[in-house]
């Protein structure tokens, strides 16, 4: 038993608890036998899932043999951070990658901070994340709904269903994570903004797919029917 591969987005943002409550991850996805058992350890001043998480976590693959896990780095400054992921598996063999993380980038308007996972497979449902924290604070009171759309063949996907756009709600801590998927390698420029504001403010994320062997085929003139191809459009 074996793990066969493992892949990783990078460059989410460092969670900073005193600056935002906003916790950026980097998506990690093994893949080797069914219902192996994967021993993960991290160091650098990550954990597993989230800020209150552990630096080490098992990680059971599924009956195709797969399994993802949630990496954040917790960082006493907004800057670059790098954690490495050691992930042994049944044989004794590791696999070693390291996770970059990007300092917090300031949004506008109401859009405190920002920041993005990205570099997922494309064609296989793996996502690339955008982080952002939502000023809560306002004489117009909080605001409790993101919109997202993206170019290109990109989806965005809540609650487990895609679409050319989508509307989620923000959390209690006024941060939301939106995801994108693509079938198609290729770069696609991610748009957030806030239905209930009337300022307009607007969030633009490049986020690139990148491909991977036993992705999903389609044929590029099929993908540009399922969402606009410029960002003016959107």
């Amino acid at each position: 038993m074996a793990i066969t591969s493992l892949t990783t987005t990078c460059c989410a943002p460092v969670s900073v608890a005193k600056l935002t409550p906003l916790t950026g991850y980097n998506t990690v996805w093994i893949s080797g036998d069914r219902g192996e058992t994967i021993h993960m350890a991290l160091s650098g001043g990550g954990a597993f899932g989230g800020p209150g998480g552990s630096a080490s976590q098992t990680l059971e693959l599924d009956g195709n043999g797969q399994g993802q896990a949630s990496v954040c780095a917790l960082a006493a400054d907004n800057g670059p951070a790098l954690v490495v992921l050691a992930a042994t598996d049944a044989t004794g063999a590791q696999w070693r990658r390291p996770l970059q993380f990007a300092p917090l980038v300031p949004g506008p308007g109401k859009f405190l901070w920002y920041g993005a996972a990205v570099g997922a497979g494309a064609g296989g449902g793996r996502q690339a994340t955008i982080f952002v924290a939502i000023d809560q604070t306002t004489d117009l009171g909080a605001m409790r709904l993101v919109a997202a759309r993206a170019t290109g063949a990109g989806l965005i996907r809540v609650d487990g269903v895609t679409g050319d756009g989508k509307i989620q709600q923000v959390g209690a801590d006024g941060c939301a994570a939106i995801q994108a998927v693509d079938p198609l390698p290729e770069t696609v420029t991610v748009r957030a903004s806030l239905p209930e504001s009337a300022d307009g403010e607007v969030v633009f994320v490049n986020c690139p797919f990148v491909a991977e062997p036993g992705g999903a085929e389609m044929k590029l003139a099929e993908a540009r029917q399922r969402a606009p191809a410029a960002v003016g459009e959107m």
